[in-house]
């Protein structure tokens, strides 16, 4: 994974980028073409404090993959012929579908998301983003109670029709699973936090096993 992202800028997982350049060999397309919405899209700057939840709650969407219209046909096809191994999203972007434009509302989710300036995509980001991603932060939790769609920096969500979560599987801090922006040095610094020690952990178990090996003999 470190060698993956040594070699460029996105915060993806190396199998989703093999799996995308599998599909791009097949279709004779480059990378830029149909790129996952994670290297589109990141949290603002001035807005770390909710980094986690954000992180926790777009990681499926940033792992998904943007169709310009007139590959469709031969994505969807790739895909239904294709084992792959994985588990993919993949969004179809017609050119006439982007509805009309609106800002995000002031203390959404959606306004704390800032989208890669000369993407072709923008403007169906733009419009995805202030639609799916209208969530209220809320810094209390008596103001998540009676908001109707909301979430709160610890992660908890709240969705239309009542729905809670709360996915606590790993840290909210977990930089080695962020999957947003076009900038990966703080990625590359938590993976090499995480690499020393699985190394200190080898080397005591190593010295452990050799221990063993000499009681055994």
């Amino acid at each position: 994974e470190l060698v993956s992202l040594r070699s460029r800028r996105s915060n993806l997982p190396a199998r989703m980028l093999a799996l995308r350049a599998e599909l791009g060999r097949n279709l004779g397309c480059e990378d830029e073409e149909i790129p996952f919405i994670g290297e589109l899209i990141k949290v603002r700057e001035g807005e770390e404090a909710w980094e986690g939840a954000i992180e926790r709650l777009l990681h499926g969407f940033g792992q998904s993959l943007l169709v310009p219209d007139h590959r469709y046909s031969e994505v969807s096809q790739w895909v239904e012929r294709t084992d792959l191994k994985n588990r993919l999203v993949y969004f179809r972007v017609r050119g006439s579908s982007v509805a009309t434009r609106r800002s995000p509302e002031p203390g959404t989710l959606a306004e704390k998301l800032a989208i890669k300036p000369d993407s072709d995509f923008y403007d169906w980001l733009d419009s995805e983003i202030t639609r799916r991603y209208d969530h209220v932060c809320c810094e209390t939790l008596e103001e998540f109670r009676r908001t109707p769609k909301a979430i709160t920096r610890s992660g908890q969500v709240k969705a239309t029709g009542e729905r809670h979560e709360k996915d606590d599987r790993s840290a909210l801090g977990d930089r080695s699973k962020y999957v947003l922006g076009w900038t990966n040095e703080a990625k590359i610094a938590a993976l090499e936090v995480r690499k020393k020690s699985l190394e200190k952990s080898m080397a005591g178990l190593a010295d452990r096993n050799s221990a063993l090996y000499g009681e055994q003999k």
